[in-house]
């Protein structure tokens, strides 16, 4: 009775945070757009703009997992305890990069305001909750490695956009303004917080297995 009672707690934490995920990202989406064409830039440009960022990307992995989870379906790739494990690290990672180095550079009001504290603040305590409650497997250390993957790429992705456009999504990845050298020591330490966040995690995991 109690492993019936968890799996259903399991199945609704799942649909809400995959609800409150999904709204926000499409209020998000639609905020872009609107700002976009104020600006006289267009839609396109609005949607271009919007998934410059990690935090949306990120979410959108977590939105994804969070959607497979609450139909129901197990033994798919974003229900992999592995999977979840490195999208928790990057979620993490999303609400902690934000709060202590880029809250101060931004003052959003109404549903701005709300997008953004959402998306930083509450989706990602939201999804290692259902980290905790999900993961069944604790994930070895050297999955990190698999992990790391996907803010290197995210780096790579932002440079190049920076290298088309002009426009790099963060301050701390603004090459002209730091030079590249600068740029790739930040990136060094933001991953180098990645994988600490990734090895507690994976610690976490193994101590709570039984």
């Amino acid at each position: 009775m109690l492993v019936v009672e968890r799996n259903r707690f399991k199945l609704w934490y799942a649909r809400l945070a995959a609800g409150v995920t999904w709204a926000m990202l499409l209020l998000q989406l639609g905020l872009s757009i609107q700002i976009s064409w104020r600006t006289g830039h267009g839609a396109w440009h609005g949607v271009w703009m919007y998934f410059a960022f990690f935090t949306i990307l990120t979410n959108w992995l977590a939105a994804f997992a969070l959607a497979s989870a609450s139909l129901g379906r197990s033994g798919t790739v974003l229900t992999a305890p592995g999977i979840v494990t490195g999208i928790a690290a990057s979620m993490v990672l999303v609400g902690a990069a934000y709060n202590l180095l880029l809250r101060n550079f931004w003052n959003p009001h109404g549903l701005q305001l709300l997008a953004d504290v959402v998306l930083h603040d509450v989706t990602p305590v939201l999804f290692v909750g259902w980290w905790w409650l999900a993961v069944s497997e604790a994930p070895g250390y050297a999955e990190i490695v698999r992990w790391a993957g996907y803010p290197i790429a995210y780096f790579a992705y932002a440079m190049l956009r920076g290298a088309a456009s002009g426009f790099y999504p963060y301050p701390f990845f603004d090459v002209p303004a730091l030079g590249f050298g600068q740029v790739v020591v930040n990136a060094l330490a933001i991953l180098a917080g990645f994988v600490a966040v990734a090895a507690a995690l994976v610690t976490m995991a193994r101590r709570r297995m039984p």
